[in-house]
């Protein structure tokens, strides 16, 4: 993708595509002054590691592939110093791209900047007849909403992501007394394709960051299975299902070496308020098996049951992002 900048030829200050040689040191350490206190300690290492790979020459660094996620979008310079960064990457799904990134020195906020940036990010990807663009912002981060808002971009839902470790995990209580327990079963093979119909219908498919859902992410075949152990992975599945063997509730596991194990809890519309409790003790149960890494779980910030039982199985709140859509 080429992005041109609608900028006035010879100006020495505004926005302007990034140029990869020149500009990552800067961003870097840009990006390490906005967003380095609030970073987990994955993004910390690898922000940490990248600006010393940016010490050493071009050559070195411009083949790190998180270094290579910079190359597209905008910064705002100013006599030369790079103030703000807005990044725009690609995704699966043709004409569909992402931002993030969005940072603006200090020093230099309430002066349009991030305003500027976004417009020329507009400006190119309707040039490059793209059909959409999503972002997240932070939910109480209300200047930033306001901003998006007014560019005409759409609210799509608020996610929250939760944090623990699997030493850290405290069992929940399966069901509650009095209450009839519903049959609980592993995902059997052939069932793939409706489990990810049941994901589809129980998350909207623009809320899965920062890619769309992928088509056989519950299929088990003998070339999915060799795949994931020549790589370290490794995912189950777990059901809940009625009388008639209809799946009502799902939740996926899936690990990787190396990686925070990564956790989705799914419950069909007509079912919530009963079944969260049941999913998510099997899920404490079934984490207690696998390595002890962090653990990450993204999930509807306006479940309340099963936001109180999260908090109770020891899990913590990292960040709550509310995703918006532009459609171009």
């Amino acid at each position: 993708m080429v992005i041109t900048a609608p900028v006035t030829a010879g100006s020495a200050n505004g926005p302007r595509p990034i140029n990869l040689r020149q500009d990552i040191p800067q961003i870097l350490r840009l990006l390490e002054l906005v967003f380095g206190k609030s970073l987990g300690a994955e993004g910390r290492r690898m922000l940490s590691g990248n600006l010393a790979l940016s010490l050493k020459p071009a050559p070195f660094w411009r083949l790190s592939p998180d270094i290579g996620k910079l190359s597209l979008g905008y910064v705002w310079e100013e006599d030369g110093t790079v103030i703000a960064n807005a990044t725009v990457l690609n995704t699966k799904m043709a004409g569909r791209y992402l931002v993030v990134n969005v940072a603006v020195h200090p020093e230099f906020r309430q002066q349009g900047i991030a305003r500027g940036l976004m417009e020329a990010i507009i400006s190119s990807l309707r040039a490059q007849d793209a059909k959409e663009i999503l972002l997240q912002v932070e939910a109480d981060n209300v200047p930033a909403f306001n901003l998006y808002d007014s560019l005409a971009f759409s609210s799509l839902g608020t996610m929250t992501s939760w944090r623990t470790t699997v030493s850290r995990l405290r069992a929940v209580q399966e069901y509650n007394l009095g209450q009839e327990k519903p049959g609980l079963r592993r995902l059997h093979r052939h069932e793939w394709q409706a489990a990810y119909e049941l994901d589809l219908t129980c998350l909207k498919p623009e809320l899965n960051w920062p890619e769309a859902l992928p088509v056989d992410i519950y299929r088990r075949g003998i070339w999915h299975i060799i795949d994931k152990f020549v790589n370290g992975r490794q995912s189950e599945a777990w059901v809940i299902v009625d009388s008639n063997d209809k799946m009502l509730a799902l939740n996926g596991i899936w690990s990787e070496w190396g990686r925070a194990h990564r956790v989705s809890l799914r419950i069909l519309p007509d079912w919530r308020g009963t079944l969260e409790r049941q999913l998510l003790a099997n899920t404490v149960h079934r984490l207690r098996y696998l390595p002890r890494r962090n653990i990450r779980l993204d999930h509807p910030a306006d479940d309340e049951i099963m936001n109180q039982l999260l908090h109770d199985a020891n899990f913590s709140v990292y960040k709550t992002l509310t995703h918006m859509r532009l459609t171009l």
